[in-house]
């Protein structure tokens, strides 16, 4: 009698662990399920053309639209703002905008600087690009690319009065040859976050002549 309650209670245990076991396994299957959701727009988002520019960050055309390249946006939706709301460390602390006479009109209250404050070079880019901006003070500088279904790809966050970042973009896996990405970027004092904001297209292209690349932009 005593051998069979044990064998009942032994074969009562391994049921609750079957179950337990399944539980787990349709929550670890969801719980993919929903992070890849996450990850991925369902919305495809238009990058219509880029500003050629040379290897000394000089613009020297238009391929396509240029619709605000390297310039300030006067607005983001919330969907573009949340796309530099990534977590760093970097304060902004002691942070200053120049007072340039003809745009700085007040504390917290800034005018629009002149464009190509950042600017991204060459561009078509192939293995190696060059990300730039150039000092008004000592500034809190945020940036990323993303795909056409707003996948960040990268992200860079400094805190200097002029800085030149050089991004290996040759893994042809993340930057793909052909392909027109979005660089999103902002500026930032301690009484103006965000005080310059804007976007530059940039396009992968891997060909041997660079006219060879203009076919790739719509």
């Amino acid at each position: 009698m005593r051998n069979h309650n044990r064998s009942s209670i032994i074969n009562m245990v391994k049921s609750i662990m079957r179950i337990q076991f399944i539980i787990i396994v349709f929550l670890s299957i969801n719980g993919c399920k929903k992070t890849k959701e996450n990850n991925t727009s369902p919305n495809i988002y238009n990058f219509p053309g880029i500003v050629t520019i040379d290897i000394a960050g000089i613009t020297t055309g238009v391929w396509g639209i240029d619709d605000g390249d390297w310039s300030t946006d006067n607005f983001w939706t919330e969907e573009e703002l949340a796309l530099l709301d990534f977590t760093d460390t970097i304060s902004l602390g002691n942070t200053y905008l120049k007072d340039t006479t003809g745009w700085n009109i007040g504390p917290g209250i800034h005018e629009r600087p002149p464009r190509n404050i950042v600017i991204a070079f060459p561009n078509p880019a192939d293995n190696i690009i060059n990300i730039a901006y150039r000092g008004l003070g000592l500034l809190k500088f945020k940036a990323t690319i993303v795909d056409k279904y707003y996948n960040s790809l990268f992200t860079y966050v400094c805190k200097d009065s002029t800085s030149t970042i050089q991004l290996d973009i040759s893994d042809t896996t993340i930057f793909k040859n052909g392909t027109i990405y979005r660089l999103y970027y902002s500026l930032s004092a301690i009484d103006s976050v965000n005080f310059y904001k804007g976007h530059g297209d940039i396009l992968i292209c891997r060909e041997s002549e660079l006219q060879d690349c203009q076919r790739f932009v719509p």
